[in-house]
């Protein structure tokens, strides 16, 4: 469960804590900016099918 979540038409950005973190997102198969305590990820349309 993250922060915040923002659907946009190419996909989903996601703020959470680093805690939180799927797999998909330890092993940078998605976009992850890492801010220290917490992250900003990026998920595709593409990427949701594939890990979702």
């Amino acid at each position: 469960m993250s922060w915040l979540t923002f659907k946009t038409r190419r996909g989903v950005l996601k703020i959470k804590p680093r805690w939180q973190m799927r797999t998909a997102e330890r092993n940078r198969q998605v976009r992850v900016i890492d801010l220290g305590l917490f992250l900003i990820t990026w998920w595709s349309h593409e990427d949701l099918r594939r890990h979702g």
